[in-house]
């Protein structure tokens, strides 16, 4: 039991000596940071970046341009020799959180979250997406078929030849997700996509499809020629952000 503590108060330890550091490099005064050696060496941060949140790196890299907001309770996580990166001009809104284990996850330039959005994993996101409240993006699952439990069951599944930590999720760039949606691992969405709010992507559906729904499903189209959505059916709801 005193190892377990000592090995703890280890690890505070060697957050607390490097996070200090971490700031004066980045010139970051506000917010909360807990960066340990191999970030400080790895990381970059561009001009203007406003942390009112929590930034978390352990023996990973993140990488990030100038003029970046992350707003109060929101936060971004990277452990276990994970990348993420975030493009110029990006926000995130209150209680928003970006979080990888072991994974890659890239923002585009411009993309906004407005808040309560989760982003998890491995999870590609093009440049100036719209993120609507409470917007759920998955790369991880469990595994419900097998002969014992769902817990026994992906204990199996990491011994085997074919296992995957994430199935890669990916946005392309000027997608709008509404409020509550929840994008399933493996999905991408294609460029241009609306997502109405509440809707359960499944699936991959082509260029500036308009889709509403659970699962969702195609309901019209962003295309110039094609026959246009009741876009008020959406009830997408962006409300603002404020950090």
């Amino acid at each position: 039991m005193s190892l377990f503590y000592l090995r703890k108060g280890l690890g505070k330890f060697k957050f607390l000596l490097f996070s200090i550091p971490f700031r004066l490099k980045f010139m970051i005064i506000f917010g909360q940071v807990r960066a340990d050696y191999a970030s400080l060496l790895r990381c970059s941060i561009g001009r203007n970046f406003r942390l009112r949140g929590r930034l978390y790196c352990s023996d990973s890299t993140i990488t990030m341009g100038n003029s970046i907001a992350i707003a109060r309770s929101s936060s971004i996580a990277a452990s276990d020799n994970s990348v993420i990166t975030i493009g110029d001009g990006v926000v995130l809104g209150e209680r928003t959180v970006v979080s990888s284990k072991s994974g890659v996850i890239s923002i585009g330039e411009r993309t906004t979250f407005t808040r309560d959005c989760l982003v998890s994993g491995g999870v590609t996101i093009g440049a100036d997406c719209l993120f609507s409240n409470n917007v759920t993006v998955l790369s991880g699952s469990h595994k419900i078929h097998g002969p014992g439990t769902i817990r026994g069951n992906d204990a199996n599944y990491e011994k085997s030849e074919n296992y995957r930590l994430y199935d890669d999720v990916v946005i392309e760039d000027d997608c709008w997700l509404g409020a509550n949606v929840v994008v399933l691992p493996g999905v991408s969405i294609s460029k241009g996509t609306v997502v109405g709010a509440n809707a359960v992507v499944t699936k991959t559906f082509p260029e500036y499809s308009v889709l509403t729904g659970v699962p969702a499903k195609v309901t019209g189209s962003r295309d110039r020629g094609a026959k246009q959505s009741r876009v008020g059916r959406l009830s997408v709801a962006d409300g603002e952000i404020e950090l």
